[in-house]
Order: C-alpha cells, then structure tokens, then sequence
C-alpha cells in the first residue's frame, strides 16, 4: 500500500482502491492525492481506481477534482465503494512486529494471492502480498506485488516485486525470461539469450544489484536505473 496522513493507495485482487479520510478538508485530501500520485509506481497507468470514503458525500465538483487529478497521473475514476465491499486498510505493522512474522528460512508471511491460470497479453495483477501464478506470464502481461513474486512456468511478461520499497522480496520462476524485472526500485531485463530454458531461477536483491540465480550460483545482474 501507498499511504500519505489521509490518503492511501491499495491493490487488491479486484483492483485498485482509493481510500479518502472522510474527516479530512477537501484541499488537503486533494494536496495529498497529487502527493501520492507523484510517488506512485509508473506501472500503475492506465490502471481504473474505485474511491472509498466512509459515509462522506463529496459534490460534483469535488468529485471531478478527484477525478481530475488521477487523470493527471493516467489513473481513472471507475466509481465508488460501499462499506460492504471495501477492504479497509490495516495499520501499519512496526519493524518489530514485522521482524517477528519472519521465519527462521523463508519468507515474510502475509497475504498470498494464487494465479491459477496462466496469464495472458494485456492481463494485470496488483495485489498487496505475496502472487503466486500457476502457470505462464505471457509477454505484455504484468504482475505488480508488495511481497514475492512466483511463477510455476514461464515468465516472459513485467514482473515488480516489493513494490512499496521492499529489498528483500523476490521473483522466481521456473523460466525467468521477463520484459522487465523490478524488486523495490531497482529495474532490469533479461539476457539476450532469454529464450533459453535455464531451469528454475530466482531474483533478488544482493550488493545493490539484481542478481538472478539458479542452484545457488549467481547469473545475470541488472543495475539500478
């Protein structure tokens, strides 16, 4: 999630969603939302936004204000939520809490979101944890998680772990041939030689670089951009 004091950004399996402190003045909800969209990641454009306000009734005007201001970062207004169909942000968990939830080897635990299809040009998932895809990712399809990233086949399409700024996070797939490959700020792409099948391969961050591996040898490594 992307979050200011009033305003905050989530993936969910269902999209994205806006969520507006009902509380809080118009201007400053709107300050706040360019804010937001500034730093928001550029694989988010084009992507439909639902608005979530509690029981505040804002006007048309403001409403368009909104709308407005995603349009200027090439997000769309796609309409509003109801109590009944948000997913209302958790707090934010401390660093101890975080680093208690770590197992001794493994991942973070957290919420995981099982693909189990492959995916096909044109398909996006954005989810606020972990994805894991139960088949292909095509080229032209994209996966943006907070958490890890798996593929049980090819992956050949963009892939963007630790999507909030988490180094830690990985991708692996079982042919890691992606258009682009991202974990928290750091970007890069495949090989030239990305047609051919490597085995099962996994992606992290080592020495401030991308280091894909396989079997425990260090590969291919993209730099920062």
């Amino acid at each position: 999630m992307t979050r200011t004091d009033h305003v905050a950004l989530k993936g969910t399996r269902d999209g994205l969603v806006l969520y507006l402190d009902p509380a809080a003045d118009f201007e400053l909800l709107i300050n706040e939302l360019s804010t937001l969209m500034k730093n928001s990641d550029q694989f988010l454009q084009g992507a439909a936004v639902r608005c979530y306000a509690g029981k505040r009734e804002f006007s048309e005007e403001e409403i368009a204000g909104i709308a407005a201001a995603l349009k200027e970062s090439g997000l769309e207004l796609a309409g509003w939520l109801t109590e009944d169909e948000v997913y209302l942000p958790k707090p934010r968990p401390s660093v101890y809490a975080e680093r208690e939830a770590r197992l001794e080897e493994g991942m973070v635990e957290g919420h995981c979101l099982f693909v189990e299809r492959s995916m096909r040009s044109g398909k996006s998932v954005q989810y606020e944890g972990h994805v894991v895809v139960m088949g292909d990712v095509n080229p032209g399809a994209e996966i943006i998680a907070t958490g890890n990233i798996v593929v049980l086949g090819s992956l050949k399409g963009v892939a963007h772990a630790g999507a909030t700024g988490n180094r830690e996070a990985t991708v692996s797939a079982y042919h890691l041939a992606p258009t682009q490959l991202r974990i928290a700020d750091l970007v890069t792409r495949a090989p030239d030689d990305g047609t051919e099948i490597r085995g099962p391969e996994i992606a992290k961050i080592k020495d401030d670089q991308l280091v894909v591996e396989a079997a425990g040898l260090s590969g291919w490594r993209g730099k920062a951009r």
